[in-house]
């Protein structure tokens, strides 16, 4: 004869208080909250407008003969996304991530699907059930590969393959082992007594226009002068 078990314990029956305590706890556990999730599966990543998540819940169910049971996934869920108005920093979900699932007090399918901000009545009487979940991503993750690090230091952004910009101390450090390539019709550099230095050689395809003086070797442009100048069709001397 097998035996029936179940949530309830040897002091349940025992009053009328143990029993009606009993069913409010039951009831409570159909209530769902929030609980910590992997990613499955994403869907809408880039620029595009946030997507959705399948996710799976990483606490197990447990039946009354104390044996784990795995959740079934979860489909659909909106995941979080950094956003004001058009402007937004893009960092989607990936599948392995781990996260908070939470669920919203009523039915958020018509909210979903219109996506408008609008008002909408529900569409079933339903509440707090993990149908109307929603994802809050990094929790629980591995250290990350690229990253933007704001700390007392500064600022850091790192791309992971050995390229970094560093702004500390009010100084911008640009590390690019794959080099640096600037597509502008501009380049303006303002300060007082601003100076540019270069330690390597410069090539330039094209024209070079200074409305000041060049030296080169220590020898003036604009005020050198030549030696061994000689009259007719002879060649002057290096300048000096």
């Amino acid at each position: 004869m097998s035996v029936v078990q179940g949530q309830r314990g040897a002091s349940t029956p025992a009053s009328d208080l143990n029993a009606l305590d009993f069913l409010i706890q039951r009831a409570l556990q159909g209530i769902n909250t929030a609980e910590p999730v992997r990613v499955t599966g994403v869907s809408a990543e880039g620029v595009q407008p946030v997507g959705f998540v399948s996710v799976q819940p990483l606490v197990n169910l447990v039946a009354g003969d104390g044996k784990g049971h795995q959740q079934g996934t979860l489909f659909r869920l909106p995941y979080f996304r950094a956003q004001g108005g058009e402007n937004a920093v893009i960092v989607d979900p990936k599948p392995g991530d781990i996260g908070l699932a939470v669920y919203a007090m009523r039915d958020t399918e018509s909210v979903k699907e219109k996506r408008d901000g609008a008002s909408t009545n529900p569409g079933s009487a339903r509440i707090c059930n993990k149908g109307d979940g929603f994802f809050i991503g990094g929790f629980l993750n591995k250290a990350p590969k690229r990253y933007v690090m704001v700390n007392d230091d500064g600022i850091t952004l790192d791309d992971g393959a050995g390229g970094k910009m560093e702004l500390k101390g009010g100084q911008l450090v640009i590390t690019a082992p794959g080099g640096i390539i600037r597509n502008a019709p501009t380049d303006v550099q303002n300060g007082e007594g601003a100076t540019s230095t270069l330690n390597g050689n410069l090539q330039v395809n094209g024209k070079i226009s200074s409305t000041g003086d060049q030296t080169a070797g220590g020898i003036s442009q604009m005020h050198h002068t030549h030696t061994g100048v000689l009259p007719g069709g002879g060649s002057t001397g290096e300048p000096q």
